[in-house]
């Protein structure tokens, strides 16, 4: 005779997985962290905190450029079952990219404004090819092009406001308009 092993019975891991995203999204409205990004693993869960509440979150390119390797590796991570992406301050999930940085930048003749799209880009085709089940918990103010950022899970809370009129609730673009 072969003994059994007892495994979690599937909706008991969705379960536990809904327990770790209301965990966190208790937690995003309080960080004292002067890092733009937080980037942590929490048991089988890749935790994304975008942290510049004073700036509602608004996305530069310093941090694209953490999240995108940060994403790649916990794809490739066995032990990463769930990619998670949220806000601090309880105000805005992200108001998009920072425009006052492009703008400036682009004034001064820089080359800001095409690093930051191309590099935003390659981000939102990573997230939306990504293997692995990747969440966005909205809550708050969501504008721009950083919708992009979630494509394919999507948690929005009742004072959750998309500021775009394309936004969709829905796995892998297919869904419901708000």
């Amino acid at each position: 005779m072969v003994p059994q092993v007892a495994r979690p019975l599937p909706r008991l891991k969705s379960f536990h997985r809904l327990q770790i995203i209301l965990q966190h999204l208790r937690m995003s409205k309080h960080t004292d962290s002067v890092h733009e990004v937080l980037l942590e693993k929490k048991g089988c869960a890749g935790i994304i905190t975008m942290n510049r509440p004073k700036a509602l979150n608004a996305l530069n390119l310093p941090m694209i450029q953490q999240i995108y390797p940060q994403l790649k590796t916990w794809e490739a991570d066995p032990e990463t079952f769930l990619i998670l992406i949220k806000g601090t301050g309880g105000k805005a999930f992200c108001a998009g990219g920072d425009i006052r940085a492009i703008t400036d930048a682009g004034k001064a003749g820089g080359r800001l404004a095409q690093d930051f799209f191309r590099e935003e880009y390659i981000l939102n085709n990573a997230i939306g090819t990504c293997q692995k089940p990747y969440v966005a918990l909205i809550d708050g103010i969501t504008m721009g092009g950083v919708l992009g950022f979630h494509q394919k899970w999507k948690g929005a809370s009742v004072p959750a406001s998309p500021w775009s009129p394309r936004i969709c609730l829905a796995r892998n673009g297919e869904g419901s308009r708000l």
